[in-house]
């Protein structure tokens, strides 16, 4: 079971609840009550980024009994000012427990890391990293650890779509919706195809090949054979022109040009050729000139001027 809401602007906006809260407080509140009321659990715990995440959300979440954690800003009203002020060196770490059991966290790994959360507190674990290829053990808040794993999921699923996404901009929200669960829906079953490929001992493939095969496999032999080739004429328009039957001209009623398919040489300065005539019997409808591009055009194989 999840919630969602697509945004498709103002209205959006205006239909979530909670007018006196920040937008990004809305969001969330509005998702959590939505899940509330569709489900018969309890006891959430919800994970967010440091857009969402603020000591506001935090308390009004308190408030309906579901946890939170996630990074924070630490311009965000109501963040302790200690935190923002103190300067930490390498693997330093200074939390604070904020009313309601709330605690907010700053943490100084390759860069300041400051947390926020309702569930954990200031608890460390030791661990193993590296610093210029060489292992170093340390000691890391329990918080960042476990942000790390729940949100790690959702980071790699988002790279895993944006690498080779098909994802395109429209106006229309439910274009984009729609591509965009194409997108999870391609990168699930890769996940679910890896981890059946690893369990027997196959060769895994790549996410490039899995979706190069994937596409060959949806699409197949079709292809759209009515869009209009650019480049060489293919055979069929040769037995077309070529077929002794009777071709009209005319012309164009908006007057607008094209180039004519005997006489224009767009690669040659001063080359290009342009016409408002053309063939109404071949489905290509060439641009051609009446008279001798006309002529030339359907009764020679070479029909290009030398």
């Amino acid at each position: 079971m999840f919630s969602h809401i697509p945004y498709y602007g103002k209205i959006t906006t205006e239909s979530l609840i909670r007018p006196d809260l920040p937008f990004t407080s809305r969001i969330v509140i509005h998702l959590a009550q939505d899940l509330q009321a569709r489900t018969s659990g309890s006891g959430y715990h919800i994970y967010t980024d440091r857009f969402y995440t603020s000591p506001q959300l935090a308390r009004e979440l308190h408030e309906m009994k579901i946890h939170i954690t996630g990074t924070v800003m630490a311009s965000r009203k109501d963040f302790p000012s200690d935190l923002k002020k103190k300067k930490l060196q390498e693997y330093e770490l200074c939390a604070y427990q904020c009313d309601m059991k709330m605690m907010c966290l700053s943490f100084h790994d390759k860069r300041l890391v400051t947390m926020l959360s309702t569930f954990f507190g200031p608890q460390t674990q030791l661990i193993t990293g590296y610093r210029k290829k060489q292992p170093v053990q340390f000691e890391k808040p329990t918080v960042i650890l476990e942000y790390t794993k729940f949100m790690g999921g959702v980071d790699r699923a988002d790279q895993y779509c944006g690498c080779y996404g098909f994802t395109r901009r429209s106006y229309k929200w439910w274009k984009k919706l729609f591509f965009w669960l194409m997108e999870v829906a391609v990168v699930n079953s890769y996940i679910l195809y890896s981890l059946d490929r690893k369990e027997s001992g196959e060769k895994l493939h790549t996410h490039l090949s899995y979706r190069r095969n994937l596409i060959t496999q949806l699409v197949g032999n079709v292809r759209n054979r009515n869009s209009r080739k650019r480049g060489r004429p293919s055979s069929s328009d040769l037995e077309e022109r070529l077929n002794g039957k009777m071709h009209f001209i005319m012309q164009n009623e908006k007057k607008s040009t094209k180039d004519c398919m005997v006489c224009s040489r767009r690669n040659e300065k001063g080359g290009r050729r342009e016409t408002i005539f053309y063939c109404e019997t071949c489905k290509r409808k060439p641009g051609l000139h009446p008279g001798d591009c006309f002529k030339k055009y359907h009764t020679q194989k070479n029909y290009k001027q030398k």
